[in-house]
């Protein structure tokens, strides 16, 4: 299942490429940086960057830039309209964010779709962000479909998520970096990281390319 999962990917990836090349696929500008210059200037920073939580299985959660305007666009076209040349700079960004934060782990782990959702969008959108960084795509395993998380109140969040995750490798004695795409209430990566350290893990965070930390 892993190895088609990959090749799906791979595919869309490398074909939605295509479709999108050469200009910028937040404003359409032609021209060689995707996104354009002005775009990435109009992308306001988190302030702060990390937020700490205690009593948590989450040990903290992180973000490269505010949800609003063209980093929320990046985020939206690259998951609902396929545009995966934006991964590129994604992933670029939270390498560079999470070297810049001193943040280290052991494993970096991209959070899962279901399978249903990645055969139907083609990719996971959290792997291909994670392109830079030395991630393990098979730690966990989305066990159930979910509703998406937009539009729940916080109690329904919570239930839509809750015992959502597997983990299916030996995470003992190990810190995780979770990666995703966005991060709002912090439930996704809680969940996750709920099921990391019941399997073991010493320490889980998550870090993702925007969000509202």
């Amino acid at each position: 299942m892993s190895e088609v999962r990959d090749s799906w990917t791979n595919f869309f990836k490398s074909a939605l490429d295509l479709a999108y090349c050469r200009s910028c696929a937040l404003c359409g500008t032609f021209g060689s940086d995707n996104p354009c210059v002005q775009c990435q200037g109009e992308m306001d920073l988190s302030d702060p960057s990390i937020e700490v939580h205690f009593d948590s299985p989450l040990a903290f959660t992180g973000s490269v830039y505010r949800y609003t305007g063209r980093p929320g666009q990046a985020v939206r076209l690259l998951k609902y309209a396929r545009r995966t040349s934006l991964a590129d700079f994604m992933s670029r960004s939270i390498k560079e964010a999470i070297e810049n934060a001193g943040i280290e782990s052991d494993l970096v782990v991209p959070v899962p779709i279901h399978w249903t959702r990645l055969m139907t969008r083609g990719f996971n959108q959290a792997e291909l962000i994670s392109g830079l960084l030395p991630f393990q795509p098979h730690v966990l395993r989305r066990t159930r479909a979910t509703q998406s998380q937009a539009g729940l109140n916080s109690s329904e969040r919570l239930k839509n998520l809750t015992g959502a995750f597997q983990v299916l490798e030996s995470v003992k004695g190990m810190s995780v970096l979770l990666i995703d795409d966005v991060v709002t209430s912090g439930q996704t990566f809680g969940e996750c990281a709920k099921a990391l350290r019941e399997a073991g893990a010493t320490e889980v965070g998550g870090f993702a390319f925007c969000g509202d930390v």
